[in-house]
């Protein structure tokens, strides 16, 4: 009888861990290869991959409940312009640009369902008018900011569900890092009857009217 060869032995169990490493990696390729097929499949059906939403922006109030002016405001969606609207009677010559923003994850909700969700946010720049600047020859510009102010709606801040709030700017002393709302009769009433859908003057902010779902 011969004495055992351990170098065999050796032999084989490196033969069948080789196959067992070898057989893992063919499972990986091919777990791989069918991910890649998936995605391509789901690119030429006009299908990208999900990607999560991003997260609902909602207002922030500090310990006072008085509303925080977000930093990052003015890199919000357009909606809407207008030269000298005002909505009360008798307030003299003094016209100003007025641009209103709408923070992007509201947009995206109203654009998707024509609703102006809770925690939607409007902010209203106020700007001086300028004219007869090199080079222009004619017409009007907006200068510097007069004054922000904002739209809130939030049932969980006040029982009528929008409120309103003034931040100041320039003209006014400067620009407030905080705002308590403005008394019910001073913005909410006003709007509350004579706004096109929802407290919002969307009769006057065509580009928020050209996104708006047509069944809404």
């Amino acid at each position: 009888m011969s004495e055992p060869s351990w170098g065999g032995e050796v032999v084989v169990v490196h033969s069948s861990r080789s196959r067992a490493v070898g057989l893992a990696a063919l499972i990986g390729a091919a777990v791989v290869w069918v991910v890649v097929l998936g995605t391509r499949a789901a690119v030429v059906a006009g299908q990208a991959p999900a990607s999560p939403s991003p997260a609902p922006v909602m207002p922030q109030y500090d310990g006072n409940r008085n509303l925080r002016l977000p930093d990052d405001y003015r890199q919000w969606v357009l909606i809407g312009q207008s030269l000298g609207l005002s909505y009360s009677e008798g307030q003299g010559g003094h016209q100003m640009f007025n641009t209103t923003l709408m923070e992007p994850s509201a947009y995206r909700h109203f654009v998707k369902t024509g609703e102006f969700r809770e925690g939607t946010m409007l902010a209203l720049i106020l700007q001086g008018i300028g004219t007869n600047a090199t080079p222009a020859r004619q017409g009007q510009f907006a200068t510097d900011v007069h004054v922000i102010e904002m739209a809130v709606k939030d049932k969980g801040r006040v029982p009528e569900g929008w409120a309103y709030y003034q931040f100041g700017g320039p003209m006014t002393g400067g620009y407030q890092s905080t705002a308590a709302p403005q008394p019910k009769t001073s913005c909410y009433s006003c709007h509350s009857e004579h706004a096109g859908r929802d407290n919002v003057f969307i009769q006057f902010y065509g580009l928020l009217k050209e996104a708006a779902p047509r069944s809404k």
